[in-house]
């Protein structure tokens, strides 16, 4: 069971407010998805050792694009078909770090995802979150240390989304989180299958296809004062 700090909590909170304060009255319904007890709930990622070949068969695809925005200096915008969001910027050159940053587009989900920031008592705590285009609701990926997860790496159907997150302070420490996407349900994205590991950090993760993954992962070690660094290849498959 994860314990969070006064301070960790305090984030949350202000967070939170952020949230309410710069989005109330856009007609968007935040919807907040990947908590650890949730995916307990659930089966494991299951995985099986791969190779750096298989690796580099899997198919890039371009499913992320930068699309051009409306924004100002402080401020940029989000179109939807159901109005126009507004959210503030982050402004590292006058040291105010609450706010947003835009990361691009995924145009087969139709989904504009972000990342929420806010730093108080000289802790900083960030979340991604991904806004569907055609209702302007939005999804918050929650993290699960102090900065936002990596963004969502999509199946080539675009009915999965993998994550994952290295834990900073704790090397050779990660998580792997996957999400199933359906447009049928009320809640469109669903948490689906998980995975921790105490032995190794992510530096990819590629679809081999529509049901198969396949993660890239390093092992950092020192030995009598010389680094080392060990990769290795795992090869998850849904069905």
């Amino acid at each position: 069971m994860l314990i969070y700090s006064p301070k960790y909590l305090v984030l949350i909170f202000a967070m939170l407010v952020l949230i309410v304060s710069e989005l109330k009255g856009q007609l968007i319904n935040n919807n907040d998805i990947g908590y650890v007890e949730d995916y307990q709930k659930l089966p494991r990622i299951n995985f099986v050792k791969s190779n750096v070949v298989e690796y580099e068969q899997c198919k890039s695809l371009n499913q992320f694009v930068i699309p051009k925005i409306k924004q100002s200096k402080t401020n940029f915008y989000l179109q939807t078909n159901t109005g126009q969001i507004k959210f503030k910027k982050t402004l590292p050159d006058k040291k105010d770090f609450n706010g947003y940053e835009f990361l691009g587009y995924y145009p087969q989900l139709n989904m504009y995802a972000i990342t929420e920031n806010i730093m108080s008592d000289e802790l900083s705590f960030g979340s991604l979150a991904l806004i569907d285009s055609l209702t302007g609701n939005s999804y918050t990926i929650v993290s699960i240390g102090d900065g936002a997860v990596e963004t969502p790496i999509i199946s080539p159907r675009g009915n999965y989304l993998v994550y994952y997150y290295n834990w900073l302070y704790d090397g050779n420490s990660c998580f792997i989180g996957l999400l199933q996407m359906n447009r049928n349900k009320t809640h469109i994205l669903e948490e689906h299958q998980s995975f921790e590991s105490k032995n190794f950090t992510i530096e990819g993760i590629r679809w081999l296809d529509n049901d198969t993954f396949i993660v890239k992962t390093f092992q950092s070690k020192d030995i009598d004062g010389v680094h080392f660094k060990k990769i290795n290849y795992y090869r998850a498959s849904l069905n």
